[in-house]
């Protein structure tokens, strides 16, 4: 029996959430897209394409520092693991360890600024 695997279609978004997590992993092209299972040609594609809108379309005004700006509570005791806590508004709690996927937290972090 031969088993088809079945594509996942990306979004522009994801896209960029991927080559923005490639860009900060240090890793090859090929180790990059080998540990998230994509085609290094569709990658390349996608770095092409994103580069080229970028270089065409002026960058975006950047939101107002009032925007931005949060509350943090820095704690005194030190955190098993060495990681990383954000508490955000709303009872939101990202905690950030050593090792972790930047695309996945690129992920989430684009859910959070959309509110969903």
């Amino acid at each position: 029996m031969v088993q088809t695997q079945i594509r996942q279609r990306r979004t522009r978004v994801q896209w960029q959430a991927l080559v923005t997590a490639y860009e900060a992993s240090g890793e090859t092209l090929r180790g990059f897209c080998a540990r998230h299972g994509l085609a290094v040609s569709t990658f390349r594609h996608w770095l092409r394409r994103l580069e080229q809108t970028a270089a065409v379309s002026p960058a975006p005004p950047p939101p107002s520092l009032a925007a931005r700006l949060v509350p943090v509570e820095v704690l005194d005791e030190p955190i098993l693991g060495s990681g990383v806590i954000v508490l955000a508004g709303g009872g939101v709690r990202i905690e950030v360890m050593p090792g972790f996927d930047a695309a996945t937290l690129t992920r989430v972090l684009a859910t959070l600024g959309r509110g969903a």
